[in-house]
């Protein structure tokens, strides 16, 4: 799967469960939250003031890192 701003955090997580450590990292309280199938990685960036092509760099790191192990 692709990373884009429009994915949902419950799609994200499912597909890169390393992104949850990174979330709860950025103070981003989207791990287990009831409106993560909902809300895009795009809407949670704004809202915590992250950079999302910040945060799609280290999750892509983070998967990069596990394939390898």
């Amino acid at each position: 799967m692709q990373l884009a701003p429009n994915t949902t955090i419950a799609e994200v997580l499912a597909t890169y469960p390393a992104a949850a450590r990174i979330l709860v990292r950025h103070h981003m309280h989207c791990v287990g939250c009831d409106i993560a199938p909902f809300e895009t990685i795009g809407e949670a960036c704004v809202i915590y003031g992250v950079a999302v092509e910040d945060l799609f760099a280290e999750i892509h790191r983070a998967v990069t890192q596990e394939e390898k192990r």
